[in-house]
């Protein structure tokens, strides 16, 4: 008889986040390599249940009944938390071995030390950490957190780098498209959740002292910090017409900003891993990121980095940049980084390290 195996996808209510990205693509590939016929079981928030959305498997959705009977009877061989704040289950609520994926610490970079919000996000991931077999991280300065602020052994923690999201779209298609704001002049983008690790605030002083837009693509629900980009506008003198929160899009969108931008501006001050930047690489074009967290291991010698965060210091690494591309390596560099990620590397490690754990 196969082994019974349930992979969680807590994170699928938007697709503008990175989460819902490495769910979707990681579990589609687990499914296309499933070599073992494991029997695949899909934990799903329900309004997805009849979607599909990985292919061949169960698609199973909580209920009072589930959380009863998954603490009592073990269901499941193995059961693999794709992200380390899982909603649908806890893994202390439920019996068989398991697996956490731990995409990043941020909790640390986000809030004062010993403050409320700090010591409750220390308190869960510990919690979490402490009821699995086996921790994988997506990056190495991931692994290198957990042991440090978790004390957890390195050498028990796996690396698994996440893939590229190729485009499944014709070329054509997306140059034929028509994105919900379709800017008049050259811009520059960024992508993601617009809160603050984000640090998307810094970049309107940066554009001012360039002769581009910008487009600031993702969602907008922390209205607080929507305001203070749209304050840091005013406060360096820029026409509200070159600075564009554009909200969530489509991923025709997204593709048609990748393709026809100048460059891609990522300052983010914590990220376990920045799919972000592997898209822009795809499109092999000028990539500006910060020196924070898990970027320069992501983005190597591809990519330009911001010495600070001072606005023409900025703007002085983006205008070189955008000059020097078509004289520099940096476009083979990056068509090399995005070989170096790939889903079906990512899920042949995520099956061989399922066999691993269920063969102890």
């Amino acid at each position: 008889m196969s082994s019974k195996i349930l992979l969680t996808a807590d994170q699928m209510a938007t697709s503008s986040t990175g989460l819902y990205h490495f769910t979707l693509e990681l579990l589609k590939e687990i499914v296309a390599q499933n070599s073992e016929n494991y029997d695949l079981n899909f934990l799903v928030p329900s309004r997805l249940k009849n979607e599909n959305l990985f292919g061949k498997g169960t698609y199973r959705t909580r209920s009072i009944f589930n959380k009863m009977l998954w603490k009592l009877i073990p269901e499941f061989d193995l059961i693999h938390f794709t992200q380390q704040h899982p909603t649908l289950i806890k893994p202390t609520k439920i019996r068989g071995k398991k697996i956490l994926t731990i995409h990043d610490l941020n909790y640390m970079y986000e809030y004062p030390e010993h403050s409320t919000e700090y010591n409750n996000f220390k308190y869960h991931i510990s919690k979490w950490v402490g009821a699995a077999d086996h921790i994988t991280a997506i990056s190495q300065y991931a692994a290198n957190d957990i042991a440090r602020h978790l004390n957890y052994p390195i050498e028990d923690i796996k690396v698994i780098y996440n893939g590229v999201n190729i485009p499944q779209i014709p070329q054509q298609e997306i140059e034929n498209h028509t994105p919900k704001f379709r800017p008049d002049r050259p811009f520059l983008f960024t992508i993601g959740t617009v809160i603050s690790k984000k640090n998307f605030h810094v970049l309107p002083g940066m554009m001012h002292h360039l002769d581009q837009d910008l487009i600031i693509a993702g969602r907008t629900d922390n209205r607080e910090y929507y305001e203070l980009i749209r304050t840091e506008c005013r406060r360096f003198g820029l026409n509200p017409d070159r600075v564009h929160l554009v909200g969530e899009i489509t991923e025709l969108d997204k593709h048609w900003y990748y393709k026809h931008c100048s460059g891609f501006v990522f300052p983010s001050i914590a990220e376990g891993f920045g799919l972000p930047v592997l898209e822009a690489f795809y499109y092999q074009k000028p990539t500006f990121l910060s020196t924070h967290t898990a970027l320069p291991e992501i983005g190597g010698d591809a990519a330009w980095y911001f010495p600070s965060f001072d606005p023409e210091e900025m703007a002085e690494t983006v205008r070189n940049g955008l000059r020097d591309f078509g004289q520099s390596d940096k476009a083979e560099k990056a068509r090399e980084r995005v070989e170096l990620f790939s889903w079906k590397k990512a899920a042949f490690e995520y099956l061989s390290l399922y066999k691993e754990v269920l063969q102890l």
